[in-house]
């Protein structure tokens, strides 16, 4: 364990923050507010020099979005930072002093305390930080839109053709097509089957499963509506999907590429399970980082948040209540689709989900511990490079414990 003289807890805000420098007898030797901007980053950058970078543990709370240039430019020059979670704080705080006074030159204070004196727990990362977090987020984020998106355009349909969102799967690029053209059942009756064919032959899209003239049938026989504004709406609905489908693309070929050139072993050690599909395994690893950042696989479920949070009062009550949710909300909801798919496609996961739902769990509870298990499962693999390899007849052939 490396051995620090010198302890700096930095309260970051929006235009400004205060820093607190102290040795290992808690004397402040700096507490001074800076700007943020780069002639005070380069101001703290000297004032600390003099004490020697790597003497210094540097702690920041994170806040945001606004600890990130100044964590940037303390790792870029070399010293040694973390990110601490302000729970993490909050609570030593509260475990060390009952006065609740605050200030920011308090705040810098008893952050660089929590240093001090948890710096055996705190995980110094070199280099920059890397960023790839805000790819896979994104990326998570237009997929939400892209399903309000696609339930706001059945909602449309279902009014202008309900027959076509009832029989067919209108989000194929040739339907989507098509509906930008003539939206709905009374545009689409209008159209001569040779003027719907050039509209399928153009869109290059997967086949139709039905032809020109029997659409144009199914369109004259709708009980749809005629609604001159829904229709341009939907049109608008559509134009927007396309749009984010594109921009979902072009992340989904940044997130591979940085995949394949960095995580490529760890990304097939965890669709070797079956279920687990590019995506997922994709924000996990992403999220996750370095899976040796992690001491067991408690330690990854604690990161995750689905943790077992205890309710303990003495010796009257001990009760294990729900799960803690006090982990990465990206990664914990990443680990329920992967649970929710594992349990449909690979035989060990299915069949201890049905042992789990007979022994009374309801569907969210077994769904969880089915969570647990893939946890405890992927840290195993990734710890030890192995491939998943399943047992059909009875449990895994591999288990770390």
């Amino acid at each position: 364990m490396k051995n620090y003289s010198y302890f700096l807890g930095i309260d970051v805000s929006k235009d400004s923050f205060d820093a607190c420098l102290i040795d290992v007898k808690q004397k402040v030797k700096m507490n001074e507010k800076f700007s943020m901007n780069s002639d005070d980053f380069e101001k703290l950058m000297q004032k600390l020099k003099k004490y020697g970078k790597e003497s210094i543990l540097i702690v920041l709370e994170s806040t945001s979005i606004y600890h990130l240039n100044l964590l940037f430019h303390l790792q870029d020059n070399g010293f040694n930072s973390a990110l601490i979670n302000p729970v993490l704080i909050h609570n030593f705080v509260k475990s060390v002093t009952l006065r609740k006074s605050k200030t920011d030159k308090i705040d810098a204070y008893r952050i660089a305390c929590f240093a001090l004196y948890n710096q055996e727990n705190i995980k110094v990362k070199k280099g920059l930080p890397n960023s790839i977090r805000n790819l896979s987020r994104e990326r998570e984020n237009i997929s939400k839109q892209i399903a309000k998106i696609k339930t706001e355009i059945k909602n449309l349909l279902q009014i202008l053709f309900p027959e076509l969102i009832a029989n067919f799967n209108v989000f194929t690029k040739t339907f989507l097509m098509l509906l930008c053209k003539a939206p709905g059942a009374f545009p689409i009756k209008r159209l001569k089957p040779q003027q719907i064919k050039r509209i399928f032959d153009k869109s290059n899209g997967n086949k139709v499963q039905i032809s020109p003239r029997m659409l144009v049938k199914m369109a004259k026989k709708s009980f749809g509506i005629e609604d001159e504004y829904r229709q341009t709406i939907l049109i608008m609905k559509i134009e927007m999907l396309l749009f984010l489908q594109k921009q979902k693309d072009s992340l989904s070929y940044k997130i591979k590429n940085y995949i394949d050139e960095n995580l490529k072993q760890e990304f097939n050690i965890i669709t070797s399970i079956d279920g687990i599909g590019n995506t997922t395994a994709e924000n996990f690893l992403i999220e996750i980082g370095n899976i040796n950042n992690f001491n067991s696989h408690k330690q990854l479920r604690a990161f995750i948040g689905t943790d077992p949070s205890i309710k303990q009062s003495g010796s009257s009550v001990n009760v294990r209540g729900k799960i803690s949710k006090k982990g990465n909300a990206h990664l914990r909801r990443t680990i329920w689709q992967m649970a929710f798919a594992v349990r449909k496609f690979s035989p060990n996961f299915k069949e201890y989900y049905i042992k789990k739902r007979n022994e009374g769990k309801k569907y969210k509870q077994a769904t969880i511990a089915v969570a647990n298990k893939l946890i405890k499962t992927l840290y195993a693999l990734l710890k030890t490079n192995n491939l998943y390899y399943e047992n059909y007849n009875k449990h895994l052939i591999f288990i770390y414990s």
